[in-house]
């Protein structure tokens, strides 16, 4: 059984904020991470779990600025309590970032931008935080409008897209779910092939699918989704010349 801690979500965190411009450090004043771009300043509060204690936490952290995040790992749905979670963090000005820690690729995104995206930073408390911050050498890891979250379910389905992808590009041209199964895809490969929630496959005879327009266009548009990089990289060796 796989166990999860805080701090695994701390690289991940820091590689999305540092692929934004923003210098980042882990345990900052007692905030689990501090990042800063220019006159911006964002806080990150960790949780393994959306709770009142995170909400808590987090709306202290807009005393030092408005930019304020709360991070949890990605659920393995999108349920109605989490839609309603959202509603709450749009409600109190709060930021959401979701990591995927169940994925290969380990990656996090932001789901939810605080109502305020920009501000001075003119308070003592934004100032010992900036001034901790360039004060290190070293770093520790710390414990509005929304996109689509890339759930561990529309992973799978990447999964199937690339392995397409890379079928199309050569003589192969079509999959079944058997042979798509064998190369490492997801066990549900079927379910997800027959359900095609997304758009992105076409069966074209009993059993043999290949890349819908929508799904040649989701990889070409979204090549900057980490999963994405990650399958796409894989492709050349799914699929032999």
């Amino acid at each position: 059984m796989l166990i999860i801690k805080e701090t695994d979500m701390y690289q991940p965190i820091k590689d999305l904020l540092e692929s934004l411009g923003f210098t980042v450090k882990g345990e900052v004043k007692n905030c689990d991470i501090a990042a800063k771009r220019g006159d911006c300043l964002w806080i990150v509060e960790m949780k393994l779990n959306l709770n009142i204690s995170l909400l808590y936490q987090a709306m202290r952290r807009q005393s030092i600025t408005k930019q304020v995040f709360v991070a949890i790992p990605r659920p393995k749905q999108i349920t109605k309590d989490f839609r309603l979670a959202q509603k709450i963090l749009k409600k109190l000005e709060l930021g959401l970032i979701t990591v995927a820690l169940d994925s290969p690729a380990l990656f996090a995104e932001i789901i939810l931008l605080p109502a305020e995206t920009t501000s001075k930073l003119g308070s003592k408390k934004a100032s010992a935080i900036l001034k901790e911050m360039e004060g290190r050498s070293e770093d520790t890891p710390g414990g509005s409008r929304g996109i689509k979250i890339t759930t561990a379910y529309r992973e799978r389905c990447i999964r199937i897209a690339c392995h397409l992808a890379a079928a199309q590009e050569n003589e192969t041209q079509s999959m079944s779910a058997a042979e798509l199964v064998r190369l490492g895809c997801p066990k549900d490969a079927s379910a997800i092939l027959r359900s095609n929630h997304y758009g992105w496959f076409t069966r074209i005879s009993k059993g043999r699918y290949v890349l819908s327009e929508e799904g040649i266009n989701f990889l070409a548009e979204n090549q900057h989704n980490p999963a994405v990089q990650l399958y796409l990289k894989q492709k050349r060796d799914i699929i032999p010349n």
